[in-house]
């Protein structure tokens, strides 16, 4: 599905609609507090590398471009590039290439006048392809979940801050309302150096993760814990 005139005006509608709840979580981020460049981190599993990901944020007009590549041992890859309005921060689009094994599932989602326009072609291995529409008239404005780590780096964080905000899993075609709550401050040893870090919780999400983000401005990202199970992302040089 390309992406066209009106879905790239698509934003600016929802925003016009939303009610001042609904807008609350976008007025605590700025954007310019965050180093959102893409970057490369290592997965470890179990004490060992097992893949790793690559993550950017891209300013393109009055849009940002959201790009995401996550490898996982032994047969896990997943590709997603996201468009959200620079303003307002909803999505706009997301595209994303989830492959596991011999099985393959490629999202096609546009946002267009408050509504989710898409379809997910599902490849089971081994069985016959099948097209889901997965479009909803009227679907609540949301962030999408592929931006949440540049979100995060554009928080005023500090000791006792927290934010909630209902953030879009493409995934599981599902909206979540999440926590992002400040779990105190700790010191980051990673490939690309040691850190000074707030500790951010994400909090009722799938999966829960602890986000690692500089004390030092501009904010940028140097570890994710996925909570309850023994893996982590770290910064690479």
């Amino acid at each position: 599905m390309k992406r066209t005139g009106l879905a790239l005006m698509c934003a600016t509608l929802l925003s016009a609609s939303a009610t001042g709840d609904e807008a609350s979580w976008r007025s605590e981020i700025d954007m310019k507090r965050a180093d959102m460049n893409r970057f490369s981190m290592r997965m470890i599993n179990e004490g060992k590398d097992a893949g790793g990901m690559t993550y950017g944020w891209q300013r393109e007009g009055n849009t940002y471009v959201i790009r995401d590549r996550t490898e996982m041992n032994p047969n896990i890859l997943e590709t997603a590039t996201g468009v959200i309005d620079a303003r307002t921060l909803l999505p706009i689009s997301n595209d994303i290439d989830f492959a596991m094994g011999g099985s393959r599932n490629v999202f096609d989602l546009e946002w267009q006048n408050g509504a989710l326009i898409g379809e997910v072609r599902i490849s089971p291995e081994g069985g016959d392809a099948r097209t889901v529409d997965v479009s909803n008239a009227e679907h609540p404005a949301s962030a999408l979940r592929l931006s949440i780590f540049g979100l995060i780096a554009g928080l005023p964080l500090d000791a006792g801050y927290s934010v909630d905000l209902p953030w879009y899993n493409t995934l599981s075609n599902s909206i979540e309302n999440i926590t992002l709550a400040h779990a105190g401050f700790e010191t980051v040893e990673t490939p690309a150096g040691t850190f000074e870090t707030h500790k951010v919780h994400i909090q009722k999400g799938t999966p829960e993760n602890m986000v690692y983000v500089t004390r030092a401005m501009p904010q940028r990202i140097v570890r994710i814990d996925v909570l309850g199970r023994p893996m982590h992302f770290e910064r690479l040089p």
